[in-house]
């Protein structure tokens, strides 16, 4: 089959797609990741309004001078950008797909980095290695990714002031604030949940809040 800029990614892909982006944290002062990443594309998909590549690209690189300008080799830029728009395009897809539970086939399903799972898979010498250079908790990029997003746009989720809706936004990004908080600043009742089951929440509020601007006459279409 072609592929096309609607082509899901394959697990090659996303092999792919992660490689570029160690290229990426290698060549700038960016601590940009894939699981970052992912993050910062579902915040686009579920901002308030549809935010144009000039605008999210010098966010995300922290640099103006464009994703060229990052890669030394034109291929490998070109290779990034195709993949980076088939992602968001699979992401928006899923957001619009009307699911009733998250195990559903066409939900969003985000890249998120299984630490513990690649430490039993490596050597104990470079499993020791990585845990002493330090490892963030389940879904913290994650979560943080999606927060950059929001937190630079923010004069755009602002809401009216006294707006009834103001504590619902908050609500629904809640999740990702815990997710992307340092542990020890979580409450005993945040700790002692499952970051998966947060994980979930966020996954839910994407899913809201993509609707909430829509019903509102805003927000990003499929």
């Amino acid at each position: 089959m072609p592929v096309t800029p609607h082509t899901p990614l394959s697990d090659a892909d996303i092999d792919a797609l992660a490689d570029l982006v160690d290229l990426i944290d290698e060549r700038t002062d960016v601590p940009v990741s894939l699981e970052g990443l992912d993050g910062f594309l579902l915040a686009l998909a579920c901002s308030p309004r549809a935010i144009p590549p000039g605008e999210f690209f010098p966010v995300l690189l922290e640099r103006a001078d464009g994703v060229d300008a990052v890669f030394e080799d034109a291929a490998d830029a070109a290779r990034f950008l195709a993949l980076f728009e088939r992602r968001r395009n699979e992401i928006a897809r899923a957001l619009a797909a009307p699911i009733e539970n998250l195990a559903d086939p066409r939900a969003l399903s985000p890249l998120i980095m299984d630490w513990q799972g690649l430490l039993a898979e490596l050597p104990p010498a470079e499993a020791k290695q990585l845990k002493t250079a330090g490892i963030p908790p389940y879904a913290q990029l994650w979560a943080g990714g999606f927060l950059l997003a929001v937190e630079h746009w923010e004069n755009d989720w602002n809401l009216p002031a006294g707006s009834k809706d103001e504590a619902y936004v908050d609500e629904m990004l809640d999740p990702f604030y815990i997710l992307a908080a340092p542990l020890d600043e979580l409450s005993p009742e945040e700790r002692n949940t499952r970051r998966e089951d947060h994980v979930a929440l966020a996954l839910w509020g994407a899913y809201e809040l993509r609707e909430f601007w829509l019903d509102r006459g805003q927000g990003v279409r499929n």
